[in-house]
């Protein structure tokens, strides 16, 4: 994915078809503690524009290889 309106659409799209996804991340420079705590150096435009593209699947230890296969389906489908 490319920005944050792909990866927007793209849940949006997974939605649909049954699968939900989520977005959260915070980089730990921006985190509440990051910010109090934490030095950075230079600019963290890589990694804060990287933020908005990240998506997370549904992922977990009881996950069936059917569902693994829905999953996997409903990505392909919504990156068409």
């Amino acid at each position: 994915m490319h920005d944050q309106n792909e990866r927007d659409r793209v849940i949006d799209v997974m939605k649909q078809q049954g699968v939900s996804c989520s977005f959260h991340y915070v980089p730990l420079h921006s985190s509440p503690a990051g910010l109090r705590y934490g030095r950075t150096f230079g600019s963290m435009e890589i990694t804060d524009n990287k933020t908005g593209n990240l998506l997370r699947l549904p992922l977990w230890p009881g996950l069936t290889g059917e569902e693994q296969n829905v999953v996997i389906d409903s990505l392909y489908n919504a990156l068409q």
